[in-house]
Order: structure tokens, then C-alpha cells, then sequence
């Protein structure tokens, strides 16, 4: 037997579906500032001048892609592992489903108890991949910066000061 919708699983519907969003934005930006990294070190190795204004350039460029085709540059240049790819791979299926069939596919979810908590599950499962991927790319981000002989705590103490100026404006 089916039940009408609750208010309370469509407002709980609608929260994970957003923390999911969100957590995938940040691993969308940790995946783009890491490949965008890689590309300008590159570049630099091939003997071009890194100047700010490439960098802004390869960043913007890396940040307004999809995650399909995020995913695929970062393959390219080997921000994803081939250890990872898969987990990506799998994490792109999700979010397509998410954000393109989920209402297609379960529309119908809210209705039974069963189904309502297995999507539940799913969206939440969703949110927790993109929070352990993108714990796996900052340690690779970190790991790679560090062999390039970059200082990390320069970094870190930089993106500190970024966020207190920011939040003064």
C-alpha cells in the first residue's frame, strides 16, 4: 500500500539532495584547482612564463567544465590515478543519475517506506563519496606540491589570509 507524501521526507528529500550538491561543488573545485596546478606546472616545465593571468585563464578554463569532462582532464593530467578512476567513474554515474534521472527513475520513492529509505541511502552515499574523493585529492594535491618543492605551510597560511580578507569586505 502506498502513502502520500510527507512534508517531512520532501523537506528531508530536498536537504540531502542539496548537501550533496554541495559537498560535489567542492570536490568539482578541489578536482579543478589541482588539474589547473598540474596544467601551469607543465606549462612551466615546457618553459612558458607562468604569470598570473595564464593562471587565472587555466583555472577559469578547468572550473567551468562539467564533471564528465572535468573527470576526463583530470585523468589526462594524471590528477586522478588510475587507482581512483574507477571510484570517479562510478561517482559520475551517480551524480548524472542525481541530477538528471533521480525524479524520473523514483518519483514514486516518497510513497513507500522501503523505497523511500533506500533513496534515502543512495543520496546520502552520494554525499559521503564526494567528501572521501575530495579528501583524496587534497592528499594527492598536498603529496604532489610537497615533491614539487612547494611549501605547504606557505600555502596553507596564504589561503588562511585569503579567507580573513575576504571576510572582512
Amino acid at each position: 500500500m502506498t502513502e502520500p507524501y510527507a512534508e517531512e521526507d520532501i523537506e528531508k528529500l530536498f536537504n540531502i539532495m542539496g548537501q550533496g550538491l554541495w559537498y560535489l561543488q567542492h570536490l568539482e573545485n578541489a578536482v579543478s584547482t589541482f588539474t589547473a596546478l598540474k596544467i601551469l606546472q607543465r606549462k612551466k616545465e615546457k618553459g612558458t612564463k607562468v604569470t598570473e593571468q595564464l593562471g587565472e585563464r587555466v583555472l577559469l578554463k578547468q572550473k567551468v567544465q562539467t564533471l564528465g569532462p572535468l573527470i576526463s582532464s583530470a585523468k589526462r593530467e594524471k590528477t586522478i590515478p588510475v587507482a581512483l578512476a574507477q571510484r570517479f567513474d562510478k561517482f559520475l554515474k551517480e551524480r548524472n543519475w542525481l541530477i538528471h534521472n533521480s525524479v524520473n527513475t523514483d518519483y514514486l520513492a516518497l510513497r513507500s517506506q522501503n523505497n523511500k529509505q533506500e533513496l534515502f541511502k543512495r543520496i546520502d552515499a552520494f554525499a559521503e563519496e564526494a567528501i572521501e574523493l575530495k579528501k583524496e585529492i587534497y592528499f594527492l594535491l598536498e603529496e604532489w606540491y610537497t615533491e614539487e618543492g612547494y611549501d605547504i605551510e606557505y600555502a596553507y597560511n596564504l589561503a588562511e589570509q585569503t579567507l580573513r580578507d575576504a571576510e572582512q569586505r
